[in-house]
């Protein structure tokens, strides 16, 4: 009549067997306070049964979304890898072509300056 509530197999024998004896006699006879209590007790061990269910359920859901945000994020970093090599790439060309006009220069205003 119920799942495992705290771990404790001992305590949650006892409140089945317990809430079934007073649950028996509810139709039959009135029931004291503290059997009241103790049906309140077992209502109460059911109700964190279901929201720890809940709750683990729930926390299944968001650490699946962390994990497809975490994909997203893996993604776009790899992305951004390619365009930054694409520019690096890019700039070395750029470099090259640059450093050749300077040497190409140097050497006219060199040839132009000592040998006239």
């Amino acid at each position: 009549m119920g799942a495992i509530v705290f771990d404790n197999y001992v305590f949650d024998s006892w409140l089945n067997k317990k809430s079934d004896e007073i649950l028996s006699k509810v139709d039959k006879s009135t029931i004291s306070t503290e059997e009241m209590l103790t049906l309140i007790l077992k209502a109460q061990t059911n109700h964190f049964h279901h929201m720890d269910v809940e709750f683990r359920e729930e926390f299944k859901r968001i650490e699946l979304r962390f994990e497809k945000v975490d994909d997203r994020f893996k993604s776009i970093d790899l992305k951004m890898d390619d365009r930054f090599e694409a520019m690096n790439s890019k700039i070395d060309d750029r470099f090259k072509w640059l450093m050749g006009i300077m040497i190409t220069l140097s050497a006219g205003i060199y040839l132009k300056l000592f040998l006239g």
